[in-house]
């Protein structure tokens, strides 16, 4: 019976050390953690928004991150020679960021916000002097840092002549929300109309952008106490589990096989309820009024099939 469950385990912890040596390789291959805000379903997409949502320093160098988290969780492993205490270290120094910074979508969507309205406020800006809204994109070198991208990309589809309305429509699946398709659709509507308040309306819309970034910043500052809570929580529960386990006493309970899978489930239960936290602290997005590319594409599919 024991052997049975130390070979279980014993699996469970070499898959792990397997993804610590691809993250070294991929470390040394130069992978850097996805920043995309692609709105995909699936664990890869959630834990990649989760990582491209941290502060910088923590979201530049995560991948150094999981690589370290490998090399903890292999040494624990081999000084204690229970393999669940190695998984545990490897899953607090990577998670660490995130219980050190729990909700930070809320900020990442506020710092977006308030990019897009000084985009906003830049076009119109050059635009009042009668420049075209196409050569104004192009020519603009002055993009905040978390757009540069989305307008880059944009630049470069209009700069290589694909239709001005094809490259806004890409632009709302770049942003991919709602605020987002608001502004390509006033791109589109200028394509078609050409009309001559564009700065008035360029202006609007960045105010528009600029108070929903401001009220964002005001729901952020009230959850700023509870996320200090769950923060501190977290720690001492981190802390406490650290000295139960270093301390031979405490932790003979768990060196054993059936002590193992009972820590196992311990540490599920305590990743699932900070990921409840998250969860809650989490805004709904407004539906988009643009249709997806890959939703776009199936339905001309069934148009195609039909005819």
């Amino acid at each position: 019976m024991s052997l049975s469950y130390l070979s279980f385990l014993g699996m469970g912890a070499g898959a792990a050390c397997a993804f610590g040596g691809a993250g070294l390789i991929a470390v040394a291959r130069g992978w850097q953690p996805a920043a995309s805000r692609s709105r995909g379903a699936g664990l890869r997409g959630r834990a990649a928004r989760a990582v491209a949502e941290l502060p910088s320093g923590w979201r530049d160098n995560y991948r150094l991150l999981l690589a370290a988290a490998g090399v903890a969780g292999a040494v624990t492993w081999a000084v204690t020679g229970w393999p669940v205490h190695g998984l545990l270290a490897a899953a607090i120094v990577a998670g660490l960021p995130f219980i050190l910074h729990p909700g930070g979508s809320g900020r990442a969507e506020i710092a977006r916000l308030e990019a897009l309205a000084e985009w906003l406020q830049q076009l119109a800006s050059v635009r009042a002097g009668g420049k075209p809204l196409e050569a104004t994109i192009i020519a603009l070198d002055t993009v905040p840092a978390l757009l540069r991208r989305e307008v880059g990309s944009l630049a470069g589809r209009l700069s290589s002549g694909v239709p001005a309305r094809s490259a806004y429509r890409a632009l709302a699946d770049d942003l991919g929300d709602r605020v987002g398709d608001d502004i390509a659709q006033l791109f589109m509507d200028h394509v078609t109309s050409r009309g001559p308040g564009l700065a008035r309306a360029l202006a609007a819309q960045a105010t528009l952008v600029a108070r929903q970034a401001a009220d964002l910043r005001d729901i952020d500052a009230e959850r700023a106490k509870a996320r200090s809570e769950a923060r501190r929580v977290s720690l001492f529960a981190i802390a406490v589990v650290g000295a139960i386990l270093l301390n031979g006493s405490y932790a003979a309970p768990f060196a054993t096989p059936l002590g193992q899978l009972g820590l196992v489930a311990l540490a599920a239960l305590f990743v699932l309820a900070l990921v409840w936290l998250r969860r809650m602290a989490e805004m709904d997005a407004e539906p988009r009024t643009l249709l997806p590319a890959d939703q776009r594409r199936g339905s001309n599919g069934r148009e195609g099939a039909v005819g």
